[in-house]
C-alpha cells in the first residue's frame, strides 16, 4: 500500500505527469522538458530526482532520461482513472458492478467517446448504427427501439447481419420519448421474431442485461446501468476504432455466455410477448 500511495503523489503533480508523457517521445534531457513545459531547469531537476526515486525514470550515461518498464506500465494504467474521472458525475449514478472485471480494467479505452447526456441523442446514435451499418449490426438491450426496427429490417435488406441478445424474462417496457410513453408495437415485434426463425437475425437471451449497448463495423453506443439495474440510456457513442474494440470485445463476451435462440426459446418469448400486447389493448 505503502508503494501505491507513493505512486499517486508522484502522479498527482501535474509537472511531474507532464514530464512522464513527454519521456514516452523518446529520452530527452531536463533542459529540453523545463523548456517544453514552461518550467525552469532547477524545478524541472527537482521533479526528475523525485521521480528517478519513485523508479518511474532512469538517466542514462550521456545525461538523457527515459521512462524505466515500471514507468511505462505506469502510465498505461492511467487512461482507465482518467476517463473514470472526466465522467465522475456520471459514473456517481450509473453502475460498473456487474461488467466482468477485464472491462473495468479496459474502460479507459472509451476515452475516445463522446458522453451523451440526452436520451434522445442516444436513439440517435443507435440509428446512426444501423444506416451506416455494412457487414453487421449488434446489439444487446432491454427492449427493442422502436425508431430503429423499421431501420434494421433495411439493413437485413442490405445485407447486414444482425446478432440480438435480449433479456429472457424482462417484458417489453415502456419507453419515454420527449416525456411522452411510447410503446414497441406489435407488428415490428412479430417481423424481428419472425427474422429470428427465418434465421436473417442470430439472437441469444440472457437472464439479466448489465449493458446497453449497439455496435457496427464503423461506430459504436454503450450505455451502462443506473444503481438499480434499470437504464436511462445516456452513456458514450464513438466511430473511434479503439472505442469500437472495446464494445466488440464487450458484446462477443456476453455473447459465448447466452442461451442460444431455439425454436422453442424464441415461440415462448413470441408468446409473452403477445399476451402483454393482449392485456395493454384489454387495459387500454
Amino acid at each position: 500500500m505503502e508503494r501505491l500511495c507513493d505512486l499517486y503523489f508522484e502522479l498527482s503533480n501535474e509537472d511531474r505527469l507532464g514530464i512522464l508523457h513527454r519521456l514516452e517521445e523518446g529520452d530527452k534531457n531536463v533542459t529540453g522538458i523545463a523548456r517544453e513545459l514552461g518550467i525552469t531547469t532547477q524545478e524541472c531537476s527537482r521533479h526528475m530526482s523525485r521521480l528517478s526515486e519513485a523508479k518511474l525514470v532512469e538517466r542514462d550515461p550521456e545525461g538523457l532520461y527515459g521512462l524505466t518498464q515500471y514507468g511505462r506500465l505506469s502510465l498505461r494504467l492511467i487512461p482507465g482513472q482518467l476517463f473514470v474521472a472526466e465522467h465522475r458525475d456520471y459514473f456517481n449514478s450509473h453502475t460498473l458492478e456487474k461488467l466482468p472485471s477485464e472491462f473495468v480494467c479496459r474502460i479507459g479505452e472509451l476515452r475516445g467517446s463522446d458522453l451523451i447526456s440526452d436520451v434522445m441523442v442516444t436513439f440517435s446514435a443507435v440509428e446512426s448504427v444501423f444506416k451506416n451499418a455494412e457487414e453487421h449490426a449488434w446489439m444487446i438491450h432491454d427492449q427493442y427501439l422502436l425508431n430503429i426496427l423499421p431501420l434494421g429490417v433495411e439493413a437485413l435488406r442490405r445485407g447486414v447481419k444482425i446478432r440480438s441478445i435480449d433479456p429472457l424474462k424482462r417484458e417489453p417496457q415502456r419507453r419515454l420519448e420527449r416525456g411522452r410513453p411510447y410503446y414497441v408495437g406489435e407488428d415490428d415485434e412479430e417481423f424481428f421474431l419472425k427474422a429470428w426463425l427465418d434465421g436473417r437475425i442470430e439472437a441469444r437471451f440472457l437472464e439479466e442485461i448489465d449493458i446497453y449497448l449497439y455496435a457496427s463495423e464503423k461506430e459504436a453506443v454503450v450505455a451502462f446501468p443506473l444503481g438499480d439495474g434499470s437504464f436511462d440510456y445516456l452513456g458514450f457513442a464513438s466511430a473511434d476504432q479503439a472505442v469500437q474494440g472495446y464494445c466488440r470485445d464487450l458484446f462477443e463476451f456476453y455473447w459465448e455466455r447466452g442461451e442460444e435462440a431455439t425454436r422453442e426459446r424464441v415461440d415462448e418469448v413470441h408468446e409473452r410477448r403477445r399476451a402483454y400486447h393482449r392485456e395493454r389493448k384489454t387495459a387500454g
